[in-house]
């Protein structure tokens, strides 16, 4: 394993590459992968294809384009409310844990603050604790919004009938700085409790919202791809139980602002939107 090159893909080649790279990660699902006309469709016309190398060896990819928060059916202003979309990152498993990952983000960050663009977003599973770190934790996205059964509830791949949480990665907010500060108030309080089983936890019942709180903690397991493998029906009361916790906050006015790692244990962090996560004239 060498050093990891990174550069932007633009050949037919590269994106063969591209497509292959995503096989490994969805399989031979012919509906799940981004194909190679349409990445280079996206790396032609103003979006992003970033590979990482390890010498010859494709082992990262992060992929984007721009789009705009926008009805397609109302009058508005694409220009005013244009945002990269960042459709998939996929690193491979051998390669994982090197940041590789978190470097591709960064890369994306450039390319917005390069063409102007305030926003970058994403989905993800709001139950994969190692997604959530980077995402809230490290990149300093906010969760505003949640999404039930994002790809509908027939989706082929299993990864993808499932609840996303939209990530929004303001790339000029002071959140969002490499290294930026993001301290815990001191009343942070617990919004969900758990109970032991077996190996896992398992969720027991919301504290609800009975009154204001600076911050409120909301945990999830903190290996769920391992819970789910062992008892999906444990994992089903667990998608249903972050459902009613999530839904509760953003609509009582909180936004997911931060992810937490304590003695084995995961959180998320709820606090209240203040108004400067939004696009701005």
């Amino acid at each position: 394993m060498g050093e990891i090159l990174y550069r932007t893909l633009r050949s037919p080649a590269e994106m063969e590459q591209v497509v292959e790279l995503q096989k490994g990660y969805w399989g031979d699902d012919g509906l799940a992968l981004v194909p190679s006309h349409m990445l280079l469709s996206i790396a032609n016309y103003g979006g992003q294809v970033v590979g990482a190398y390890d010498g010859d060896e494709l082992v990262g990819v992060l992929i984007g384009f721009l789009g705009a928060d926008i009805d397609a059916d109302d009058a508005q202003s694409a220009a005013a409310r244009l945002l990269v979309m960042s459709k998939r990152m996929i690193v491979l498993p051998q390669y994982r844990s090197q940041k590789i990952g978190e470097h591709l983000k960064w890369l994306q960050r450039d390319y917005a603050l390069r063409h102007g663009v305030q926003l970058i977003t994403w989905t993800f599973d709001p139950l994969l604790a190692r997604n959530a770190y980077l995402n809230l934790h490290k990149l300093g996205a906010v969760g505003q919004r949640y999404q039930i059964d994002y790809f509908g509830a027939s989706a082929s791949h299993p990864t993808l009938s499932a609840d996303r949480l939209v990530a929004n990665w303001w790339v000029r907010h002071p959140h969002a700085q490499p290294n930026a500060p993001r301290p815990l108030p001191d009343n942070a309080q617990s919004f969900n409790r758990v109970r032991p089983f077996g190996d896992f936890s398992a969720p027991s019942e919301l504290e609800g919202l009975q009154r204001p709180c600076s911050a409120w903690l909301v945990e999830i397991p903190a290996d769920f791809p391992a819970l789910q493998s062992v008892d999906p029906m444990l994992a089903a009361d667990w998608r249903a139980h972050i459902r009613q916790a999530f839904t509760a906050l953003l609509e009582a006015g909180y936004l997911a602002s931060d992810f937490l790692r304590r003695d084995n244990r995961t959180f998320y962090v709820f606090t209240p939107d203040d108004g400067t996560f939004t696009l701005t004239p």
